[in-house]
């Protein structure tokens, strides 16, 4: 009947890792209540999905909302690019207490975010600020990131900090997150640099070498299991890091690995002429390191796509050395992946839903509410146009950053239609507020 579903989405390729579907989609009070053959379903509004494809909403397990984008723009320019659920990266600076932090990222996510979220704790004096892991695990965060890079910086957790809360994760049963760069090597590399007043732009690979991330990713994963905890590497962008990473995988040891739309689209050799916008850590690096990431993909070593969306104020012109790394990369991500993935038959759509909605949500506890078509669960969904050409520019994103690195790249599939918690969000170049605000949710550490 035509008062059974709010909304249908008709006639839409439905699809999930392991089938595709010709199907009518119906939701009703926030949640998917039927997945039935194309042409069965009638609603109080239709939504017309032919030649589109119905994906679960995209989860991004690597946000921050901290730079040029808060929470709320966050959600905003990350449902525009069909991001449904977001994890964001809550750090305790040194002298910041991790339970405090996490309990103002959690106040502003529930009372601005447009899109579900969760949190990962950040851990800047790791060997102080994991005597509060306990207490995070008590209010739903069981992810924790630290850093082995940025010694100078004072952020680096040595590998007596780094065990030290391994052990404490691994017995609480969570996941050790490392941004995996060998910080002192990078730091002597870059000091040399700098005695030899070198053109760091020119020479910005030097200061993110392949072998640093490889050295990072082995050391930090053995030292995880060491204590009995997985580790999750964010960002992994070379082919040393990969080859470490199916080393590890081969011998059964617990690694997640992550890799980002920008490693994927984009070189280093492309990004230069732009100067500090494209500075980003670990660097964006050649197009040897790009095919053999891609590769990766299509073996199934990537377990997640992250955007790592960190959009900062930047001009070309500025000092390279002293600029900001990050970049705005969340409502370009499916696109990219898209345009470079699936319609060069590297992935298919199946394998994308795999990696960019039921992995993620698999791994941190949040399967089949969120990354799944599965009735009864959240009506968090995606209508891709596979034969809709555009041009990404700054222009057309909604982020509070005025770049993007894919400024002028014609990528062939978009975002058509976003439905959030049931409600229709984004339709064309229409957005729509949510009337529900965001909620929290609470994560718990499985294996795929």
């Amino acid at each position: 009947m035509a008062s059974e579903y709010d909304y249908v989405i008709r006639g839409g390729l439905a699809v999930t890792s392991k089938e595709t579907l010709l199907a009518d989609l119906g939701i009703s009070g926030g949640k998917i209540t039927a997945l039935s053959p194309a042409g069965s379903l009638s609603g109080k509004e239709t939504i017309d999905a032919e030649g589109c494809y119905i994906l679960p909403g995209l989860i991004d397990p690597h946000t921050h909302p901290v730079y040029l984008d808060n929470i709320e723009a966050l959600s905003v320019t990350g449902l525009h690019g069909g991001v449904t659920t977001t994890m964001h990266y809550a750090y305790a600076k040194p002298g910041q207490s991790l339970l405090t932090v996490l309990q103002e990222y959690k106040k502003e996510g529930e009372a601005t975010s447009h899109s579900d979220f969760a949190l990962h704790g950040g851990l800047f004096e790791t060997k102080k600020q994991s005597e509060e892991i306990p207490g995070a695990f008590e209010m739903g965060v069981t992810s924790f990131k630290m850093f082995v890079a940025y010694a100078k910086l004072g952020w680096m957790t040595d590998d007596y900090a780094l065990v030290k809360a391994c052990d404490i994760i691994g017995r609480l049963g969570g996941l050790g997150v490392v941004h995996a760069e060998n910080g002192l090597a990078i730091d002597y590399i870059q000091d040399k640099l700098l005695a030899e007043k070198a053109d760091f732009a020119e020479r910005f690979l030097e200061t993110s070498p392949d072998l640093a991330e490889a050295e990072a990713i082995f050391r930090s994963v053995f030292l995880g299991r060491l204590m009995n905890c997985p580790i999750y590497i964010p960002h992994i962008s070379s082919k040393e890091g990969i080859e470490v990473i199916r080393y590890l995988k081969s011998r059964g040891l617990r690694v997640y690995a992550e890799t980002c739309p920008q490693y994927l689209g984009l070189t280093w050799e492309e990004l230069k002429p732009r100067g500090p916008l494209g500075k980003v850590g670990p660097a964006i690096k050649t197009k040897e390191d790009q095919e053999a990431l891609w590769t990766a993909v299509r073996e199934g070593l990537f377990d997640t796509f992250g955007s790592d969306h960190a959009p900062k104020g930047k001009k070309e012109d500025e000092d390279f050395f002293k600029a900001a790394y990050g970049s705005p990369e969340i409502e370009t991500m499916l696109s990219v992946i898209w345009h470079r993935g699936v319609n060069r038959g590297i992935i298919t759509p199946n394998d994308l839903v795999r990696i960019a909605c039921e992995n993620p949500a698999k791994i941190f506890g949040l399967y089949p509410n969120k990354g799944s078509l599965t009735v009864g669960t959240d009506a968090d969904l995606v209508v891709f146009d596979p034969k809709k050409s555009w041009t990404i520019s700054a222009k057309n994103q909604h982020t509070k950053a005025d770049y993007s690195l894919f400024e002028n790249r014609e990528v062939l599939g978009k975002v058509k239609t976003v439905f959030v918690g049931g409600t229709l969000a984004v339709s064309g170049d229409e957005y729509h507020p949510p009337k529900r605000k965001g909620k929290f949710l609470v994560t718990k550490i499985t294996s795929l």
